[in-house]
Parts: C-alpha cells; sequence; structure tokens
C-alpha cells in the first residue's frame, strides 16, 4: 500500500508539471503510468501475490486511485484540446465588417449582345443609331 501512495503522489506530481508541455507529453504521461509496463498496471499484477482476503480491497483502492489519476488527465486533456481550438479559431476569425465577394447575376441575352456588337460596328463607320417610334404604327408607316 505504500508503494501505491508514492505512485500516486508521484503521478499527481507529473501530472501538474505538464501544465505548459501539450498534449504529446500527456500521452507519454498517459503510457508510463497507465500503459502495458506502466506503474498501475503494476500494482494490478502484483495483485497476484496478496492473500486472497485482502484483494478485493486492495485492488478496489488501486482502481481508486487510478481512476482518480485519470479523471485529472483526461481534464487536463480537454484544457489543452480547448485551448487548441481557441487558438486556431483565433488565428482563423472572419471580420463580417469586410463587404463580401459580389455575385454577378445573370447575363445579357444573345441578341443584345449581337445589336450591340452592330450597333458600335457601324458607329466606328460614321452612322449614327436613331431610336423612335418611326415603324411601330400604321400611322408613321403609311400616313405620315
Amino acid at each position: 500500500m505504500q508503494n501505491l501512495k508514492e505512485i500516486t503522489e508521484q503521478a499527481r506530481a507529473a501530472l501538474d508539471e505538464l501544465h505548459d508541455k501539450g498534449l504529446d507529453a500527456l500521452e507519454v504521461f498517459r503510457v508510463e503510468y497507465f500503459g502495458k509496463k506502466g506503474h498501475f498496471t503494476q500494482l494490478m499484477q502484483g495483485l497476484r501475490d496478496v492473500v486472497a482476503e485482502e484483494r478485493p480491497a486492495i485492488g478496489a483502492k488501486i482502481n481508486e486511485a487510478k481512476q482518480a489519476i485519470l479523471d485529472s488527465l483526461n481534464a487536463k486533456k480537454e484544457a489543452f484540446e480547448q485551448a487548441a481550438l481557441n487558438a486556431q479559431l483565433a488565428k482563423e476569425t472572419i471580420d463580417v465588417s469586410l463587404p463580401g465577394r459580389k455575385v454577378e447575376i445573370g447575363g445579357l441575352h444573345p441578341v443584345t449582345i449581337t445589336i450591340e456588337r452592330v450597333v458600335k460596328f457601324f458607329s466606328e463607320l460614321g452612322f449614327s443609331v436613331e431610336n423612335g417610334p418611326e415603324i411601330e404604327s400604321d400611322y408613321y408607316n403609311f400616313d405620315a
């Protein structure tokens, strides 16, 4: 049991030192304490040597300590992930006061484009374009 207290204190101290090291350091910590050859795994394997009557009590204490350290580890991991997300969001902010991209809607009809080209062509040759109601009614076409 003394070994459990020492390992728990070491784990808490090591976890407190990781306050600014990042997610990679947390993963190294997790492997060191909870991996296949980790400290808590060795404690659980050491339960084989304990008397059968004491195993449930000792196993429960090991699991409590293990769960407390895992909870602290997960909280620290979430804090690192949240800090990374906040930094990324701050870097990628969008200024909503800027005008957006202007979207060109629609286009000219092909006949309108052709009329404009013909008018431009004849204007360059010296002709003028006249608009009026000359061919819109019988009066202007036949009587006037």
